[in-house]
């Protein structure tokens, strides 16, 4: 049916008179829209995506899909069918921003829509019924002061950094708008990796690979992956989340650590349940639980991991000897991280709270990181008398263990090598009960080896604003736990 929407019509003229006309379509029907008005045909994942309009979208789509062109497409209908309007586009850096606006205004100009800048922002568009679509690069200050947001598109998400997306976020909240990630993998690594991994229901997720692409022959991947790594092929044309080459640690062997353990100060089963073989002993001695505790106010948190460490009976009794086999367990059945800013005598007091517990037994060791300003923390726990052997451990850049007093002195590198050790062999394991777990997996799979210019090695986050908090209250407990 020819005709131009009325709501059209009213909203998109600079002057008195209308500056277009628009060939027989539906703003209603995306997908007509797409088709009849900007003569661009999507494939059946497009127009999906198109039909479905979903609020919270996040996109894991292979190179060369054409995500740039469906959202720059989402963008202008988006503009024309909500006047006044906000959109935004984040992008790592200002060309691909640009870029994408580039699109945006090829659409509009099929319309014959007249644009201009908006007169505060770089690189954006105004459109004649008042609606913005600006682009921003990926820079913190550029970002701050936009609110009421309609649309909110983060184009290659896996590379714009956490920081940058929850500093967003509230854009979103006075006008409940919609929030669409698109991006191709960069590895089990940040906000896009943890969003598609996350039980989150409010979000669609869409996965695209190559071989779902009409666009990208069979052929051209065949030459693709001759010309690239497997890892980097599998994960720029198969949309998989990959383990970095300078990740510490496997992906597979922390998620293979999760088990169905009930964790501590809960109702349930205990953690560890015995063979029900008729005459089984009871364990050769109690659970011993190991406290780690690493210290943060603010900036950093402080987090708390409990690990038990229990001998449990593996087996039928020896037909020789008549004796039951014992293997010893270690199980992460508790993490906290208490909020930012917590001042140190309440954090000594939680603490101490937790080691009066009933359910930690008489056997505990509550290793505290000492580091820096946990000195001073350490004397207000002696003070308190926690119902836990104390143990300071300061952390170093490099060189040998040693012990100073009660205060033991470990490189970090070294504590992190007992937790890798842990998890390569399947010795550790992760209550996946616990409301932190994923933030602890996802902690460890942030952590990298680096190399810095005199050939040493570091391990650090692969950013500045990734926390490590969970990672080195486990490390502690770990440490301690496997060496005493």
């Amino acid at each position: 049916m020819a005709y131009i929407s009325k709501r059209l019509a009213k909203s998109v003229k600079f002057g008195a008179t209308p500056a277009f006309s628009l060939p027989p379509s539906s703003l209603d029907d995306p997908v007509a829209f797409a088709r009849h008005s900007l003569h661009f045909h999507p494939d059946p994942t497009q127009m999906d995506l198109l039909q479905r309009n979903p609020r919270r979208l996040i996109l894991n789509c292979s190179r060369q899909w054409g995500k740039s062109t469906i959202t720059s497409l989402k963008a202008v209908h988006h503009a024309l069918t909500n006047p006044a309007s906000l959109t935004l586009i984040l992008s790592p850096t200002a060309r691909q921003s640009a870029e994408f606006l580039r699109k945006a205004s090829s659409f509009l100009s099929q319309l014959r829509i007249p644009t201009r800048g908006d007169g505060h922002n770089d690189i954006s568009l105004l459109l004649p019924n008042q609606s913005r679509i600006v682009g921003l690069p990926g820079v913190d200050t550029t970002i701050r002061g936009f609110s009421s947001v309609s649309l909110l598109l983060i184009d290659e998400a896996a590379r714009v950094p956490d920081e940058l997306y929850f500093a967003v976020r509230p854009m979103l909240a006075a006008s409940n708008g919609h929030l669409w990630l698109i991006s191709t993998p960069a590895g089990r690594r940040g906000f896009f990796y943890q969003t598609w991994t996350s039980s989150d229901s409010a979000w669609t997720r869409i996965s695209v690979p190559a071989t779902e692409c009409p666009r990208i022959s069979p052929h051209f991947l065949e030459e693709e992956r001759g010309a690239m790594t497997a890892r980097f092929f599998r994960q720029e044309y198969h949309c998989e989340f990959l383990d970095s080459d300078d990740a510490v640690f496997s992906s597979h062997l922390l998620h293979q650590a999760l088990a169905p353990i009930t964790p501590l100060f809960q109702p349930g089963p205990p953690a560890l349940v015995y063979l029900p073989i008729r005459g089984l002993p009871s364990p050769p001695t109690p659970p011993h639980f190991f406290i780690g505790l690493d210290l943060g106010q603010k900036h950093d948190y402080t987090a708390i991991a409990i690990l038990e460490r229990a001998h449990v009976v593996d087996g039928p009794r020896d037909p020789a000897t008549y004796a039951f086999p014992i293997k010893t367990v270690y199980s992460i059945r508790y993490l906290e991280r208490l909020p930012l800013n917590t001042l140190y005598p309440d954090i000594v007091s939680h603490v101490c709270r937790l080691t009066r517990h009933p359910s930690l037994g008489k056997r505990k060791t509550l290793i505290v990181d000492a580091t820096g300003v946990g000195q001073p923390v350490v004397d207000l726990l002696r003070q308190a008398e926690p119902a836990a052997n104390l143990i300071p451990v300061v952390l170093t850049g490099g060189g040998h263990p040693s012990i100073d007093g009660s205060t033991h002195r470990i490189p970090r590198h070294e504590l992190l090598t007992h937790l890798e050790i842990a998890f390569q062999t399947q010795r550790l394991q992760i209550s996946s009960q616990l409301p932190d777990a994923t933030t602890l997996i996802h902690e460890l799979e942030n952590l990298r080896r680096k190399v810095k210019d005199t050939g040493d090695e570091t391990i650090a986050p692969w950013r500045h604003s990734t926390h490590d908090d969970y990672v080195f209250a486990a490390a502690l407990a770990n440490w301690r736990a496997s060496t005493s």
